[in-house]
């Protein structure tokens, strides 16, 4: 409830909810045969914020359910004075999500409406994309969706919540649910791979490239850069993205698993990110038009049982590692164990370092440094990728662009330890 609050604190609640119907009435209205558009969304998620506007002030729920009521009916309406042969499903319940979403706006929840509204929109935008998923996704694959799904909503509920083992750091739940954030993370990229493949451009190419692995983009562009000449420009920039992607998944997996160091975190992610951000806009404006077409990054499904168990007990080692390094040998070991682990994963550790800070067994100090020493190592790893498969060309603005990734992240700490 928020009776009391000020007069401008509605007016953005009202805004927010017309920025959402306007965006998913943005996709609707390129359709010709919509029964809803622009104008008809906008004021469905004004109706839903009227509606919670009247909850937060009369302690009523009818004003909401009536104006609920009164769409639906118009949807309806409309729908049967369609003159189009088939009935317009889609747009009549994403009509209704999007009044429900102006009207949790007022239960005190304002990034889960906004994320799936933005959600819902891309939805609707890549309908036709969507649909040839099915096609595109072998048996092997589907199956792996299927034991990622049951991993996430069957198995992980039933894990026991609590800390056993040597230093109490092994919690079956939350490595459990560990497994599904970076798994769901990768395969997201992975998906997006499958959907788009790589004829949506360079931009497309190293961002999709940064979700599933940087790894597998690096070492495909490294290897292609070899193989066709005056490609070494565009294989820089897109393993470049593909690396600013990653400062981006590391700061989902900070603000989800341990919030409270995002201002430790975010000097250097910021720093690497405007620095690396710098580097790319400089190197893509050097890029001419190419017609060649762009390889596509082969990377193992990360919905795989296989992949998943993997990750849980390496995640599981570093964990045990990290902590008995952190108590036998205090900052040294932490450091040693995230230097190895980062060389070829940052999330493993990652995600290990946060999880002790949790409980409270390493500092969060120590716990941040550890993680950027991680994202150097890894950094190394790859740079020796480039300077073994890559043509000899790609190894300048590679070298360049790590270095813009180090100054802007060192920078970062700094500006954080002075100020």
């Amino acid at each position: 409830m928020i009776n009391d609050a000020p007069q401008i604190s509605h007016l953005m609640l009202f805004g927010q909810s017309l920025v959402l119907g306007f965006l998913v009435g943005l996709e609707r209205e390129r359709h010709e045969n919509s029964i809803a558009g622009l104008r008809t969304f906008t004021l469905i998620a004004l109706a839903g914020s009227l509606g919670g506007y009247i909850w937060a002030q009369t302690d009523s729920q009818i004003g909401a359910w009536a104006l609920l009521i009164l769409v639906a009916a118009c949807l309806m309406i409309a729908q049967m004075k369609s003159r189009a042969e088939e009935p317009d499903t889609t747009t009549v319940i994403a009509a209704l999500i999007t009044f429900i979403l102006g009207y949790i706006l007022w239960i005190g929840h304002p990034l889960l409406p906004a994320a799936i509204a933005v959600t819902m929109t891309a939805l609707l935008y890549f309908r036709k994309e969507l649909r040839e998923v099915p096609q595109r996704l072998t048996k092997q694959e589907i199956i792996s969706f299927f034991q990622f799904a049951a991993i996430a909503v069957i198995l992980l509920p039933i894990l026991p919540n609590n800390n056993y083992g040597p230093y109490e750091v092994f919690n079956p739940y939350q490595i459990g649910w560990l497994v599904v954030l970076i798994s769901g993370l990768s395969l997201l990229g992975y998906l997006a791979l499958k959907i788009f493949g790589h004829k949506s451009g360079i931009a497309i190419a190293g961002i999709l490239g940064g979700m599933a692995s940087t790894t597998a983009t690096t070492l495909v562009y490294a290897k292609y850069s070899k193989e066709q000449a005056g490609f070494s420009n565009i294989a820089a920039t897109i393993i470049l993205l593909s690396y600013l992607v990653q400062l981006v998944r590391i700061g989902i997996i900070v603000g989800l698993l341990e919030f409270m160091l995002m201002p430790l975190m975010l000097p250097w992610l910021i720093g690497g990110a405007v620095a690396g951000s710098l580097f790319v806009l400089w190197s893509y404006r050097r890029i001419e038009d190419s017609r060649e077409p762009l390889p596509a990054v082969s990377t193992r499904n990360p919905a795989e049982i296989v992949s998943a168990g993997i990750f849980a007990l390496s995640f599981a080692g570093i964990l045990f590692l990290v902590a008995w390094m952190n108590d036998v040998f205090a900052e040294a070991g932490v450091f040693l164990v995230s230097f190895l682990s980062g060389l070829t994963d940052i999330d493993a550790i990652t995600v290990s370092n946060l999880k002790l800070v949790s409980d409270n067994i390493l500092d969060p100090n120590i716990a941040v440094y550890a993680i950027i020493l991680a994202f150097f190592a890894n950094l190394i790893f790859k740079l020796g990728i480039v300077f073994v498969f890559a043509d000899k060309k790609l190894r300048r603005p590679i070298l360049t662009g790590y270095l813009a990734l180090v100054f802007g992240i060192s920078a970062g700490v700094l500006i954080n330890v002075y100020i």
